[in-house]
């Protein structure tokens, strides 16, 4: 009996492509046809790689995290640099992605919690997409309270409020990105934002 065939495509670069077409479109504007489509495969390969429909969305956000989502929070840790300054590298890490030419407009995971509302996301998806959401209020709640503590920020803050503020305002980011708004008008918003670290 012949061995199994070997996979014929490569499979990171697949789920990469899988994820720009979920990210354009989201969950239930993507059909089967529009992802074997965009990683030139066929569903039979698609199913055997990645499982279904739901779990090959699952994948395609965990990939956005390593590849789109991770490397912004580098900038609120550079300690010689003032929280103002840190901050404000962090947005404008955001909003240099979310206009990014060569990408879809916006942010994947704000385009995917929008989708929660209207129950356009399995329940498993659904979880996924509020478990990173609760990591990010997590990382930056922690973020401030750290803050906080080391006397760069207001002994009277709401570590709680600001870390819900600055999640709020990357959605919005997203939001007008996707809208259509340029890097320029975002980092306009983000100048403004930045004044409650005076």
């Amino acid at each position: 009996m012949p061995a199994g065939r070997h996979r014929s495509f490569d499979k990171e670069l697949a789920l990469e492509k899988a994820m720009l077409v979920f990210w354009k479109n989201g969950y239930p504007g993507t059909s089967l046809t529009d992802l074997t489509t965009a990683m030139g495969i066929n569903k039979p390969s698609l199913y055997a790689a990645f499982g279904n429909k739901e779990r090959l969305f699952n994948q395609a956000l965990l990939f956005y995290l390593t590849k789109h989502g991770s490397y912004h929070s580098e900038h609120l840790l550079v300690i010689k640099q003032c929280l103002k300054k840190r901050v404000e590298n962090y947005l404008l890490s955001i909003a240099k992605m979310l206009t990014d030419p060569d990408l879809p407009k916006g942010c994947f995971i704000c385009l995917s919690t929008s989708e929660l509302a209207g129950s356009c996301l399995p329940q498993q998806t659904s979880s996924e997409v509020k478990g990173i959401n609760q990591q990010t209020l997590s990382f930056l709640h922690d973020f401030f309270e750290k803050e906080k503590i080391a006397g760069h920020a207001d002994k009277e803050v709401d570590v709680g409020a600001m870390a819900n503020y600055l999640l709020t305002l990357q959605f919005g980011l997203a939001v007008a990105a996707r809208n259509g708004s340029d890097l320029a008008a975002l980092k306009e918003v983000i100048t403004v934002s930045i004044g409650i670290f005076n």
